[in-house]
């Protein structure tokens, strides 16, 4: 891995852009297998990976799927007085059912992610305490209806492709057997907490370890958290710092789209290499969607070209990001993914 740029970013070397694809196709693939496909050795695979995840600029992590357990996920933007829009941001950031926290270039405006929990936390939140708070004028929240990219590891990279088919093909996780009646998720179960727990903070967490965790075997834990995974309940998710991505210029977009259009319009975007996330929403705007690029020209050639060429789109409004302080359900100091905060409760992506 290089040193720092000018900047503060870090630019990776193709090794370590190699290692990171690689965790995006299997997050828990095993050293001896990475070092082999990389042909750099275990040892190599696993010191590199050790330091790219000591410095903050990468995160293998397990996620629960809010909408497989029935609960919504609302976006929240917050518009707020300029003064009072950090502290809002960073109140919201520390809540375990708000990820993702940004506020918008101006300044004026926190945009969120809240999940619905037990006892309306979120619907507390979003119609009750943030509406009273001075430094907030107005609210708006749109409840996530269908998710087109951005539910798993694989659905973005954060460059152009650095593995080769062999290598991509070479570690596609296997398909898991046939799992048994008794092995079947339908829902997380309160005994699935402590492991949850554990692999949000760190997704590769020796299954020997987790197994002490929960006075359990290595065998039993890895077929529940593989019934998870088959049951789209839980999901493996790799954060990549911006100081590793080079990515500098992130915008959201709110789209008007025909109902006939939706699909078409939000297929096409999650399709497009800049894009990590697109869903279709409720409210006056029924498509949002992250655009991450190096620059505004990148911006620019995505409007004037892909959106000019869908059709459907009768409207839309593009709103730089400033600052991002919760990316997922990492906090982010500067460039940088900071340490993960001590388990409190089981955290749930959207």
């Amino acid at each position: 891995m290089s040193a720092p740029s000018a900047s503060g970013s870090v630019v990776l070397d193709p090794v370590d852009e190699q290692i990171v694809h690689a965790l995006q196709i299997a997050p828990r693939v095993g050293f001896a297998r990475l070092g082999e496909v990389l042909e750099i050795g275990e040892t190599t695979a696993a010191r590199r990976y050790r330091r790219l995840r000591r410095s903050g600029l990468v995160r293998v992590t397990l996620a629960v799927d809010p909408a497989a357990l029935g609960l919504t996920v609302w976006h929240a933007r917050i518009r707020c007085r300029p003064e009072g829009a950090e502290v809002v941001a960073e109140a919201l950031s520390r809540r375990d059912d708000v990820s993702w926290v940004a506020v918008d270039a101006s300044g004026w405006e926190v945009t969120c992610s809240v999940r619905s929990t037990a006892g309306d936390e979120a619907q507390r939140l979003i119609t009750r305490q943030l509406p009273k708070s001075q430094s907030v004028l107005d609210v708006e929240v749109a409840a996530l209806l269908h998710t087109f990219v951005g539910g798993s590891a694989t659905d973005w990279a954060a460059w152009s492709t650095p593995l080769s088919a062999a290598q991509q093909e070479a570690l596609a996780p296997d398909t898991p057997p046939v799992a048994s009646a008794g092995d079947v998720a339908t829902t997380v179960r309160p005994e699935d907490r402590a492991v949850l727990d554990a692999l949000a903070r760190d997704g590769r967490t020796p299954y020997a370890a987790l197994a002490r965790l929960t006075d359990s075997t290595p065998g039993r834990v890895r077929r529940r958290v593989e019934a998870l995974l088959a049951a789209g309940i839980t999901y493996f998710d790799v954060d990549v710092a911006t100081a590793a991505s080079g990515i500098r210029t992130v915008v959201a977009l709110w789209l008007s789209v025909t109902p006939g259009s939706l699909a078409r319009v939000g297929t096409a975007l999650a399709d497009h290499p800049h894009v990590p996330f697109a869903a279709a929403v409720t409210g006056r705007h029924n498509l949002t969607a992250s655009l991450a690029t190096r620059g505004f020209g990148d911006v620019y050639d995505t409007i004037t070209t892909t959106l000019a060429d869908l059709d459907g789109i009768v409207g839309y409004e593009v709103v730089p990001v400033g600052r991002r302080i919760k990316f997922a359900d990492a906090r982010v100091v500067g460039d940088r993914l900071a340490p993960p905060e001590p388990v409190r409760a089981q955290r749930a992506r959207r």
